[in-house]
């Protein structure tokens, strides 16, 4: 069977199509962002974190070799409210993404407000944190 050039141009066009935008909700970008609290002049950030509502995505990566790990405490209302998980990791480069399909803690309470703690982590002890309050309303 011959395949016309008009149905090759179509199908070529489709498969673009559904790459550029059917893998768009995982490229979607962030609703909130954060960092840790240990910048200052020309040093940049430990780490740097993401909050995105639909779905209850929380993502944070260590972007610095300093030796030190980066570490969110995610809590009801603010940073100090009712403990809903911890989560951290370490090694330049390395992130970790939780997600409210994950079930359980990671499912977080909609139309309520959520607080993050974010900082540097070493020796099972925190430093230079930084707090954020976002609603997850979505």
């Amino acid at each position: 069977m011959k395949i016309s050039k008009r149905t090759r141009a179509v199908g070529v066009l489709a498969t673009a199509f559904a790459l550029t935008f059917g893998f768009s909700g995982s490229a979607m970008a962030a609703d909130h962002t954060m960092n840790t609290g240990d910048a200052w002049g020309a040093f940049g950030y430990s780490g740097k974190g993401e909050f995105t509502e639909y779905g209850d995505i929380v993502k944070i990566c260590d972007i610095d070799a300093d030796g030190y790990a980066v570490h969110m405490r995610v809590a009801l209302d603010d940073a100090y409210g009712s403990l809903l998980y911890n989560t951290w990791v370490g090694g330049e480069g390395n992130c970790i993404t939780h997600r409210a399909s994950e079930g359980g803690k990671l499912n977080l309470p909609e139309g309520k407000y959520i607080g993050f703690q974010f900082c540097r982590y070493k020796a099972e002890k925190t430093s230079e944190c930084k707090n954020y309050r976002f609603l997850n309303d979505n």
